[in-house]
């Protein structure tokens, strides 16, 4: 009995025995087998690091192959994640060395966890002082290294700086759709203008180095190196000396404008070649210089320019609206006349102002301006003559000849943020304040005024459309892309963007009416002695508030048509004024080089 009893548990003895080492054996085989080339890894990355070398964005030329947007080097304090052993004492030393938040460096370590022999790059262009303090500390910062890194560059700060736009920190989002094009939650990404547009041909291909490290975590040898590719670069149709030009016309009105008395919170020109297309210049006043985005905006920074009541970041030729204000004289002209509503020889008697119903309408002139054909009414911008023209009209007669000449559309230029503006008809009017159109309303939207809005991009495209006997281009941007090996890997001819058919005879009148301004009319002192001949109308759109918005808009020279320019100072007073001596400025500019 007792023998049996030692037998049974002998037997059970050997069987945990046997089923400890088979679980022992599993084990081993799992490491060696299925964990096996994880844990090889993880000792190779013990003892190499891969570094990531980002690659130099694309370059953007002018026409002329001017260079705009570069890079230079610099240097950045990274983190490597997988060696940062440290981070309870580590993270505030670093963030007192750096100026960076201890939680900024625990949120961007967080957002690279997936990532942890990837550099997290701290702080960008950091100075030679910086990287000292580093270098002595180093013992106590392990897994923090010094990167050389290619910094975006703009030689010329702000120059067409809402054009080009800037580069900023990816966020989650932008992350989040990006990566698995190879993007890293650390990585720079373009925030606005031509840098957003253009991200994915700026870009470039990242490379990177493997090197030996000692336990210190000092290079010792270099293992391999891919050499980073550099992004395309892109030739735009912008004229960088006409681009300074025009920038300093504009803000010298600006200035001008406000020791007047006027509260000109800023302005907008814009200069397109109406045989193409072509963006010649663009220019936003004020403008922000895009350098300091470059290597990493610090929050006051920032602060300071969305809480600026000036809104410098906003590009004002296409993402603010404005009344038309007379430019939009020339829509009514070609409605009127394209209808047959109206004669070019039809006179109307400008007494000063207009009654509708019992009602007064009064013209910028309260004397009157006398007998006027639809050339006289556009070369002193009678608002009587188009009183009666948009009461003949009707509102959605004339918004649908406003509609046929761009205004309500986006142009599809290929800058994020362009708006639309506003067309008003009478269901458009029910539809947004559930209100019926009155007959007064009518009169004011022939002149420019009322509901309607539009940008000064838009402005320049109703322009060009009377140089080209309707043809409109969609404003072009970039003519030319170039691989990194300097071969042409894109290229960009005009396209028509519409056509607006209108009977010679009235394309005729409207020019001879345009022409008229700069000759005899309310721009003639302006343009006297002018070289080339202008045809263009003035424009003082009514803020509601007590101000005037300044416009001009024209094509030159016209009698052969090469560029078509719009000017709107943002309440900067009348539009023979303020808006019409910069158009004069840049025009002479223009022919200065061209001819």
């Amino acid at each position: 009995m007792w023998l049996s009893e030692k037998a049974r548990r002998i037997t059970i003895l050997g069987y945990i025995v046997i089923l400890v080492i088979g679980l022992l054996l599993l084990r081993l085989a799992w490491l060696q087998i299925l964990q096996g080339p994880q844990y090889k890894r993880v000792a190779e990355e013990n003892r190499t690091r891969r570094i990531t070398a980002p690659a130099p964005r694309g370059v953007i030329y002018d026409r002329n192959d001017a260079v705009l947007a570069d890079n230079r080097p610099s240097f950045a304090v990274s983190i490597i994640p997988g060696e940062y052993t440290n981070p309870r004492d580590a993270t505030p030393l670093l963030a007192q060395i750096t100026g960076v938040s201890r939680q900024d460096i625990e949120r961007m370590l967080n957002e690279a966890a997936d990532f942890p022999y990837t550099p997290v790059r701290i702080k960008r262009n950091i100075d030679q002082a910086t990287i000292a303090k580093i270098q002595e500390r180093r013992y106590y910062l392990p897994g923090v290294i010094i990167e050389a890194v290619p910094v975006r560059y703009y030689p010329y700060k702000t120059l067409a700086a809402h054009l080009l736009g800037f580069v900023g920190s990816i966020s989650e989002s932008e992350y989040a759709a990006r990566k698995t094009q190879g993007y890293h939650p650390n990585d720079l990404i373009g925030k606005d203008g031509l840098e957003r547009e253009w991200e994915t041909d700026l870009r470039g291909e990242d490379g990177g180095r493997e090197v030996e490290v000692n336990a210190m975590g000092e290079e010792v040898r270099l293992i391999g190196d891919r050499p980073p590719v550099p992004g395309k670069a892109v030739r735009l149709t912008l004229d960088a000396n006409l681009q300074k030009a025009t920038e300093d016309a504009l803000a010298e009105q600006v200035e001008a404008s406000r020791k007047a008395g006027r509260p000109a919170k800023g302005g907008a020109a814009v200069v397109l070649d109406v045989k193409t297309g072509g963006v010649l210049a663009l220019a936003s006043n004020p403008a922000f210089d895009p350098n300091v985005f470059a290597g990493g905006i610090g929050y006051k920074e920032w602060d300071a320019l969305v809480s600026n009541p000036a809104n410098p970041l906003t590009n004002r030729v296409i993402q603010n609206v404005y009344p038309p204000g007379s430019v939009f004289k020339i829509i009514t002209s070609a409605a009127v006349l394209e209808t047959g509503l109206a004669s070019p020889a039809e006179i109307i008697d400008d007494k000063g102002f207009y009654i509708l119903n019992g009602w007064k309408f009064y013209g910028w002139e309260t004397k009157g301006l006398g007998q006027l054909n639809v050339v006289g009414a556009l070369a002193w911008s009678s608002d009587p003559y188009f009183y009666e023209m948009g009461r003949r009209l009707g509102p959605d007669n004339l918004a649908a000849y406003a509609l046929t000449f761009g205004l309500g559309q986006k142009s599809g230029i290929g800058l994020a943020g362009e708006e639309s503006g506003v067309v008003p008809t009478q269901e458009w009017k029910k539809r947004t304040y559930g209100e019926e159109w009155l007959p007064g309303e009518t009169l004011i939207a022939a002149i420019g005024q009322g509901y309607y809005l539009v940008t000064p991009l838009q402005q320049a495209l109703v322009l060009m459309a009377v140089a080209n006997n309707g043809v409109i281009y969609r404003p072009l941007l970039a003519d030319r892309v170039y691989n990194a090996d300097g071969t042409v890997a894109k290229t960009f001819r005009p396209e028509v963007l519409r056509t607006v058919y209108l009977r010679p005879e009235v394309w005729a009148s409207i020019r001879e009416g345009l022409e008229a301004v700069t000759t005899r009319g309310t721009g003639a002192a302006v343009f006297a002695g002018m070289p080339q001949p202008v045809a263009g109308k003035t424009g003082s759109a009514e803020t509601g508030r007590g101000t005037t918005h300044s416009w001009f808009a024209c094509y030159a020279p016209a009698d052969q048509p090469a560029i078509a320019v719009a000017v709107l100072i943002d309440e900067g007073g009348e539009g023979s004024a303020a808006a019409a001596p910069v158009a004069r400025k840049i025009l002479a500019a223009y022919f200065a080089k061209s001819g």
